[in-house]
């Protein structure tokens, strides 16, 4: 039951516009190309100002 079950579901899912092996479907919106647009130093750097400006 558990196996019909899950395949069941399995074509309903979220289809990942992104082939590569290291994109995330989760944050597919902040990605082009199944990497993301900024650097990761940006990111933080972004992160931090809106936790003081908060």
């Amino acid at each position: 039951m558990g196996k019909n079950r899950q395949n069941r579901f399995s074509n309903q899912g979220y289809q990942n516009p992104f082939q590569q092996a290291w994109s995330s479907p989760k944050h597919a919106s902040s990605q082009v190309n199944g990497e993301t647009q900024q650097t990761q130093g940006l990111i933080v750097l972004e992160k931090q100002m809106r936790k003081h400006h908060s």
